[in-house]
């Protein structure tokens, strides 16, 4: 069950969580990089949790218009070094990288 749309934002600020989810159909293309053969199924939900770390996000797709997301956390000490980790991972690829989640 998909949450409500709360704490929704167009706009996120440096340190925003947010969660979006799509359909199968808005992101069932070979352009958006999950349609073909191995993808994802039209009706299928695709999940994205960002992280931003910079100003001026403006969450507007040129196929559906507003991307609103929700605003589940904000990072709070340590942002500045994890935007120099995202900037190299947008570098240098996700080779050898892992993403682990654990409660504090």
């Amino acid at each position: 069950t998909e949450p409500p749309l709360e704490n929704p934002t167009v706009t996120p600020i440096p340190g925003d969580l947010c969660y979006f989810s799509f359909s199968g159909t808005q992101l069932g293309t070979k352009s958006y990089g999950y349609g073909g053969a191995s993808g994802v199924q039209h009706g299928t939900p695709v999940i994205d949790l960002a992280l931003f770390y910079e100003r001026n996000n403006l969450l507007i797709n040129a196929d559906v218009g507003w991307v609103p997301g929700i605003v589940w956390g904000q990072v709070v000490e340590g942002l500045e070094a994890m935007a120099e980790a995202c900037n190299d991972l947008w570098r240098a690829g996700a080779l050898g990288e892992t993403l682990s989640f654990r409660r504090a």
